[in-house]
């Protein structure tokens, strides 16, 4: 089964991987802990974050992380 890893200090919330993934596998939502920076840099993009829902959906496709302007995203 394909791991999804989003990197919470480069995800600024941009959405790119929730549009383009065919499996609808990411959301947006608050984040619950992070540092002082990635906070503001966050907060400054609407303060979400993608998070993953439906991991065991995955089809190892690599939209999103082809689709992640911050390239936060990893796929194995």
């Amino acid at each position: 089964m394909p791991k999804v890893i989003i990197n919470r200090k480069k995800c600024e919330g941009k959405a790119d991987c929730v549009k383009i993934c065919p499996e609808h596998l990411f959301e947006l939502k608050r984040p619950e802990k992070l540092g002082f920076l990635t906070r503001i840099k966050v907060n400054a993009h609407g303060g979400k974050q993608a998070y993953v829902k439906n991991e065991k959906d995955c089809t190892k496709c690599m939209k999103c992380v082809e689709a992640c302007p911050e390239k936060a995203l990893l796929v194995t």
